[in-house]
């Protein structure tokens, strides 16, 4: 598996061929026992750099999902729109969330710097 970037706290971020891919990490798993929606983004739907951009609906209440990078949503994860448990099965795997095409590649450069300045403890 690729280098992945910690984003938010919660969300596990991966850049692979110019294209960010998104999910929920193990310290954003801890928050809830139970995933019982998934509101993400739509293809095609402009997403902004650390603004609110969907949601998960946990038996913890809403969690935000943020996207890293200014750009387009080019696929959505069906399976967890249809199967929100796979969140919690296979969070790393079939449970990821949706991807981005950022606007600047610029972004990507600055996305993957400051996850060196930004290990969790």
């Amino acid at each position: 598996m690729k280098d992945l970037i910690t984003y938010m706290g919660y969300e596990w971020v991966m850049v692979e061929d110019g294209v960010v891919t998104i999910g929920i990490n193990e310290a954003g798993l801890d928050e809830f026992t139970e995933v019982t929606g998934a509101n993400l983004p739509t293809e095609n739907e402009e997403v902004i750099t650390d603004e609110v951009c969907g949601e998960l609906d946990t038996d913890q209440g809403a969690m935000n999902l943020y996207s890293p990078v200014e750009g387009n949503v080019i696929e959505v994860n069906e399976a967890v729109i249809e199967n929100p448990s796979l969140i919690m099965e296979d969070n790393f795997g079939d449970g990821w969330l949706f991807r981005v095409e950022p606007k600047n590649a610029s972004d990507l450069d600055e996305l993957t710097s400051a996850s060196t300045n930004d290990r969790d403890e």
